[in-house]
């Protein structure tokens, strides 16, 4: 905890007969970091994979378009599948499902280019359906032109002007979609002249589909059609549905069989070979090395030997080693928080034990409220329970931890959902009547709550208490800061750097109580003459560029007071809505109690929506912000395993 899990480099090497056997037990040990070998000027070689992994990869192809059009998406599951069972069938079943599953997916492309032409069709159909003809009657003429169209504008304006061109025309019209549809008959020789004249009523051609008989009918026919294959389609998708359910299990399972048969297959991509021999340059934790060199002596008798670096004597920067966290089981959602940071160095510290403090206690500090914190955590236990894996469990088990600390809040603002439990203005005297026996200990209990939120006189001092927070949190980091810096460059740096911040602050605080008579007024002298050698320190270890840098720690103190404020938006909001909900919808009684009811339900839930969001993106951001600034580098790399943790199978 605090530091990142001790590992070493180290070199297995062996003979090459060997190789695979070695990839075996290395993928089911499941604890060497494989680094990929580069031949640039080298007389070695990149391995060759081995021969499963064309056959594994193809199948794992089939596999996963098939999983696609089922639409199998990865799941929990208490049923583990026995490999060897899964490796006997798993040709022939293969095979079946993918002959099934492209019948399937024939017969549903058909269906739907069959369903979008007829809805091309009825596009078509829908405005001639409004002219008095037969579809055939649009063709077939040697001397007269068929024109049909929209255009815009009065059929009385159109009509004289084609008359002034020839008496000899038929027009036909109806209006359609703001515009009118025409159909028009005019002697080819007039052709020209007559377009010419629609040109500038905004004439806009349509294609008349290659069919015969009565456009309604033909598009009630293809309606009808319609429905059948919407009908089709559906029975379709129950089938696809029932071949997804019989068959998840095998293809979840076949899946991580197959991927696990072609990362071993292809692992020697990864090392170096000469002619008779292989090379691993990998990372091993400290604490797993004695099993792996203990494992491959009892399986190859010397042939395949292991050599652990001095990661002391050896001149390694701290951004290659890969680190892996090592932090026990209530921390390690925060490990979440940090990865979507950055991931520590391996020589910094790892400040996801702090954070596990420090978010959930910002962010109940700025919720703070029993009802919101009761409704976090059904949220949570919900989350966690419908979340057995994946990158959402760790946020759902934060907001366990956050509400939490919201609802101890909730209890020392004495706030429920915006209600006030204890006082003169408590939800329960309220409720059950200051002189009943439950109503009036809540009326008389004045112990809480610690601080109003909304009091005038409390939001002061709830004020000057976050921006102390901050001190703290800031100073915090600042320690931390000072032992990353003594590490890396020295103890003279990290005095200059860290502790100069620290010296700067203490000045300031001297001369602040100084200010207020809290002390004898010497104590703004010395307070000047602290902060000013702080600022000498910060200037030695920084440069002069230091001096701008000074505002920040006003500026970041005062971020913290956001606590506050995000707070005191949230029981403001709750406060509206109650005030809303009792001082006018309720006294008029009837209707209005339900609309009441609504708007509580509506706006609580839109405040709980915030509160969740706010408090977390705020709480997010000065951990980022305000405290990795002081003492965290990151660009750590992940420490990645070698091998596969099995969800859907097991070996037995």
């Amino acid at each position: 905890m605090l530091k990142a899990k001790k590992v070493s480099k180290a070199v297995i090497i062996g003979n090459k007969k060997l190789l695979h056997p070695t990839v075996d037990i290395l993928h089911s040990i499941q604890c060497v970091h494989v680094e990929d070998f580069n031949e640039d000027d080298s007389f070695l070689t990149i391995g060759k994979p081995g021969e499963a992994a064309s056959e594994a990869s193809q199948k794992l192809v089939k596999l996963r378009s098939i999983t696609n059009f089922l639409g199998i998406k990865p799941t929990h599951s208490d049923n583990l599948q026995n490999e060897d069972a899964i490796l006997n069938e798993l040709d022939a079943k293969l095979e079946k499902l993918d002959s099934t599953v492209n019948d399937l997916l024939d017969r549903k492309n058909v269906l739907g280019n069959e369903l979008k032409n007829i809805d091309d069709s009825i596009l078509l159909l829908e405005p001639l359906s409004l002219l008095p003809l037969d579809l055939e009657f649009y063709r077939g003429y040697s001397s007269i032109t068929v024109i049909t169209g929209y255009v815009q504008g009065e059929i009385s304006e159109i009509e004289p002007e084609i008359r002034s061109i020839t008496a000899n025309y038929e027009l036909l019209s109806s209006p359609h979609d703001k515009r009118n549809i025409i159909t028009l008959f005019v002697p080819v020789e007039h052709q020209q002249q007559v377009t010419d004249i629609l040109e500038k009523f905004y004439f806009n051609d349509i294609h008349v589909p290659e069919l015969k008989g009565n456009p309604g009918k033909i598009m009630t026919g293809m309606q009808n059609r319609r429905e059948d294959i919407q009908l089709e389609l559906t029975s379709l998708e129950d089938e696809i549905a029932d071949l997804k359910g019989k068959y998840m299990d095998f293809v979840l399972a076949s899946d991580e069989i197959l991927s696990i048969t072609t990362e071993k297959a292809e692992a020697p991509l990864r090392f170096a070979t000469s002619e008779s021999t292989f090379i691993i340059d990998c990372w091993i934790p400290d604490d797993k090395f004695h099993q792996i060199e203990d494992t491959l002596e009892k399986n190859f008798n010397g042939s395949v030997m292991i050599s652990k670096l001095d990661m002391e004597s050896e001149d390694i920067e701290s951004t290659t080693v890969p680190v892996e966290y090592d932090n026990p089981g209530p921390v390690k959602p925060l490990e979440a928080i940090m990865d979507l940071y950055s991931r520590p160095l391996y020589k910094e510290i790892d400040p996801s034990a702090i954070i596990f403090i420090t978010f959930p206690l910002f962010y109940g500090l700025m919720l703070g409220d029993i009802g919101y914190g009761l409704v976090l955590l059904t949220l949570g236990l919900v989350g966690r329970a419908k979340i057995k894996t994946g990158g959402l469990r760790p946020l759902a088990t934060l907001l366990v931890y956050c509400s939490i600390t919201t609802t101890i809040f909730g209890v020392l603002f004495a706030e429920i959902f915006g209600f006030h439990v204890f006082g003169h203005h408590s939800l329960v005297a309220v409720l059950f009547g200051e002189h009943s026996a439950i109503g009036g200990i809540f009326y008389n209990f004045h112990a809480l709550p610690i601080l109003d939120r909304l009091g005038k006189d409390d939001i002061p001092i709830l004020l000057i208490i976050t921006a102390l927070i901050g001190v703290v949190h800031m100073n915090l980091g600042f320690i931390l800061g000072f032992r990353n810096e003594a590490i890396s460059h020295g103890l003279k740096t990290a005095v200059l750097e860290k502790i100069s911040w620290m010296v700067l602050q203490l000045g300031i605080a001297i001369f602040a109580l100084a200010a207020f008579n809290a002390i004898p007024g010497v104590g703004m002298t010395a307070g000047i003459i602290v902060a000013l050698i702080g600022v000498v320190m910060l200037i030695a270890g920084e440069g002069g560029t230091a001096i701008l840098e000074l505002p920040s720690i006003l500026s970041n103190t005062l971020s913290y007071t956001r606590f506050a404020a995000v707070g005191l938006s949230s029981v403001g909001i709750a406060f509206a809505i109650n005030n809303i909900v009792t001082e006018m919808l309720f006294p008029k009684g009837g209707f209005f109690i339900i609309i009441g009811i609504i708007v509580l339900l509506i706006g609580h839930t839109v405040n709980t929506v915030l509160g969740v969001i706010a408090p977390g993106l705020h709480a997010l951001r000065l951990q980022y912000v305000e405290f990795f600034t002081k003492f965290y580098i990151g660009g750590g790399r992940k420490f990645n395993q070698f091998g596969y943790t099995r969800k859907y199978t097991e070996v037995k």
